[in-house]
């Protein structure tokens, strides 16, 4: 159930009017540009279709039509084998644009080539990533939108106080392969877990088979939680982890919000399709010209609370009505 209407629109510089080129009969047509596109998520995750369209739209409002004005070169990098073989071949393509999804699609870029322009999403500390160092005027070939701040642990973790006050430890869940992210979080979980009487126990996460041993293990213990942070590896194992987290009856708070929509306790997320709308504005005023270092990097500053009401009955878990209150889509 809907709670309130969810503004995914970014401020700033991603908010520049949209110009649609002419296509007045006999004018002479621009020759088509091409995009490159990596997402870090299988084909088949439930969120690509929106994500995607989200991008897409945001380039039509711009007037880039695919197949018409852009060709859209698109790749899905689901485990870090894929990753390493799509950058390379849409690198050897040539595209004036790429556009890449998260830390992992970042990180791969920026290896991968120094001289064609990368929007990125989903990204956390671009600059303690070494993405980039002036956040303002970005100084290399990357730019784009960054989404949780380290701090936002100590929200995740009281969430999950307030919907379960008997939780003493916390396993957080990340992949380990990019040091300076899983120092940053490890550093915001030691900082903020003893505050609220939680000890962390970090859990770093490959594949399969490390999600089901580690959360297996950490549930041996009474008055453990989970929390699953925004992560590719996370993301495409989804399914897993919720489903983990109920048959061990761990409470746990994710990163966002789809995790709660696919059966997951509750969330507390950026504006994650705003991001991508962002994106189409940067890319466009790529494709026309601009240049990168005058396209800052931006921050999201809308989030959003999502309760699944129904995971929380087989819990045993009674939601707070004030937190019931607070949210913003609450899925019975």
């Amino acid at each position: 159930m809907r709670r309130r209407e969810f503004i995914t629109l970014l401020g700033g510089a991603a908010a520049a009017p949209a110009m649609i080129w002419p296509l007045a009969a006999g004018a002479q047509q621009s020759p088509i540009r091409r995009l490159g596109v990596l997402f870090v998520l299988g084909e088949d995750h439930p969120e690509v279709p929106s994500r995607l369209g989200a991008l897409k739209d945001g380039l039509r409002s711009h007037g880039w039509i695919e197949g018409q004005t852009l060709q859209i070169e698109l790749r899905f990098g689901s485990d870090a084998n894929l990753v390493k073989r799509y950058t390379d071949e849409l690198v050897g393509l040539k595209p004036d644009v790429i556009f890449a999804q998260g830390v992992v699609g970042a990180a791969a870029m920026k290896q991968a080539t120094q001289t064609i322009p990368v929007v990125f999403v989903q990204v956390q500390d671009p600059v303690g990533g070494g993405f980039v160092t002036n956040l303002a005027r970005p100084e290399g070939n990357l730019t784009g939108f960054t989404n949780f701040e380290y701090s936002i642990v100590g929200k995740w973790l009281q969430l999950l106080k307030d919907v379960s006050r008997g939780v003493a430890r916390v396993m957080p869940i990340i992949n380990p392969a990019n040091r300076p992210r899983w120092n940053g979080y490890t550093a915001a979980f030691e900082k903020y877990a003893p505050v609220l009487g939680i000890k962390p126990q970090m859990a770093g996460i490959h594949n399969e088979g490390d999600i089901e041993r580690e959360i297996a293990r950490f549930a041996e213990q009474p008055n453990g939680g989970l929390v699953v942070l925004p992560d590719a590896t996370a993301g495409v194992h989804a399914k897993l982890i919720i489903s983990l987290a109920e048959r061990y009856r761990l409470p746990a708070v994710y990163s966002y919000g789809f995790y709660v929509r696919a059966g997951g306790l509750i969330a507390y997320s950026d504006s994650v399709l705003g991001q991508y709308q962002g994106a189409a504005s940067y890319i466009d005023r790529l494709l026309r010209g601009t240049k990168l270092g005058e396209l800052p990097i931006q921050a999201t500053d809308r989030f959003e609370t999502v309760i699944n009401m129904k995971t929380a009955a087989k819990l045993g878990i009674t939601i707070p009505p004030t937190l019931l209150a607070t949210a913003d889509d609450l899925i019975e």
